[in-house]
């Protein structure tokens, strides 16, 4: 298991190019590359650009291990949905350039969801088409796509994202489970590790008190069992990253302290993934 964060909070305040070096410092192996930000899914950016940002972050011996796409994945305007449609396209593209393995893609959520009513079909269909026309452009740059399970949505529980996840019934298809939303939306953190089993090829890292999506550092939420999360994904024999998206820890910090942050983080999450590794031994 490698360590892995995504760069929001770093990014925004010191830059692209410092927030890889900083991860690098801290030892982290990983970076999820945050193409939800505007300027990376506009075309502020050409393939060269990408390419030199995925040789930069080579020479700090660090991979970005994952991406994340544009999000809300619709709306209720059709002509707003289309044009989203075309640049989390274009992100996938650009996470090939970066050399991830992994694209995270919301669900699409703009159809009310009530469970057990005709709203939860209609959401399931129109989500069951939208991640199939995803499938060419997915094949043809090499990139997973990965389905976080969210609230307020057929995702939100391990039966509709299992559910999802059989329908489309293709292997380019893959979870990023969110252990953070997991604990949101009511559902047992662990016990929805082991319901995906197979189908989590990557993961969203972060604690918080149970009510609202704090997005802090693990033991900072103070509401979800990390032994037993850790036990869990031995459990199930899984092979990807512990990728942090945590960084609401750093919110309020002194922008001067970010590199003392990182390496801070880095051990929290090495102290996980050796539970892990116990476990899994």
């Amino acid at each position: 298991m490698k360590l892995s964060s995504n760069f929001i909070y770093f990014h925004n305040e010191l830059g692209l190019y410092k927030a890889i070096d900083i991860f690098s410092e801290a030892g982290f192996e990983g970076i999820e590359f945050n193409l939800d930000l505007e300027e990376y899914y506009s075309d502020k950016h050409d393939a060269n650009f990408f390419r030199e940002v995925r040789n930069y972050a080579k020479e700090k011996g660090i991979e970005f291990r994952q991406a994340h796409a544009p999000f809300a994945s619709s709306y209720d305007d059709a002509e707003k949905t289309a044009k989203r449609f075309n640049e989390i396209v274009k992100s996938i593209e650009y996470a090939s350039l970066l050399g991830t393995q992994m694209l995270v893609v919301h669900p699409c959520k703009h159809i009310a969801y009530r469970k057990g009513e005709e709203e939860c079909r209609a959401i399931t269909e129109y989500n069951v088409d939208f991640y199939k026309r995803l499938v060419p452009y997915a094949e043809k740059y090499g990139v997973k796509i990965a389905i976080e399970n969210i609230g307020g949505c057929i995702t939100e529980t391990p039966q509709g994202l299992c559910a999802l996840i059989e329908e489309l019934d293709d292997p380019v298809f893959t979870v990023c489970y969110d252990v953070g939303h997991a604990k949101v939306c009511g559902v047992d953190p662990a016990d929805m590790i082991r319901k995906l089993g197979k189908h989590i090829g990557c993961t969203h890292i972060h604690d918080n008190d149970g009510k609202g999506d704090n997005h802090t550092l693990p033991f900072y939420g103070s509401s979800i069992n990390w032994d037993e999360v850790m036990k869990a994904f031995a459990d199930i024999g899984y092979e990807g990253d512990l990728n942090y998206e945590a960084g609401a820890f750093v919110k309020y910090a002194p922008i001067r302290l970010r590199a003392e942050s990182a390496k801070y983080m880095a051990a929290i999450g090495k102290h996980l993934i050796e539970k892990f590794e116990t476990y899994k031994n």
